[in-house]
């Protein structure tokens, strides 16, 4: 094989002839080698990009994750409102149905006030629904 080599040809005919035979026979197995580490350089990105896939950017479920994976990422930073609905919101609700058209009334009395606890009595004329 007639490679480039890295010194000139005057230093190459001062090399003996068992050095020049042993680097011609180097020469020979690199060209074998070649393919070789093209097809081993193949199979090593393979199994890396096999290797970095988890359940983010694969359809593998996230039971197959390894440990080291991180998991859910971190929540977004508060903007300072409390949830649900917002102030200054018309809200939604359920009108009520009409007595008459109810089946069934259940009436549910407190037996105490809820705000300052003494026992509750009496009827109220007018009770909430």
């Amino acid at each position: 094989m007639n490679a480039k080599r890295p010194f000139s040809p005057a230093l190459w005919d001062q090399t003996p002839a068992a050095v020049q035979d042993y680097i011609a026979a180097l020469e020979a197995r690199v060209g074998v080698w070649e393919s070789t580490v093209q097809r081993l350089e193949a199979v090593v990105q393979h199994l890396t990009e096999h290797v970095q896939q988890n359940s983010r950017n694969s359809s593998r479920p996230p039971s197959s994750d390894p440990p080291q994976v991180p998991g859910t990422p971190l929540r977004r930073q508060p903007r300072g409102r409390r949830p649900g609905g917002q102030p200054g919101h018309e809200g939604h609700t359920r009108g009520l149905v009409p007595v008459e058209a109810v089946d069934v009334v259940c009436p549910v009395k407190p037996e105490r006030c809820h705000h300052c606890q003494p026992p509750l009595q009496g009827e109220d004329p007018q009770p909430q629904r």
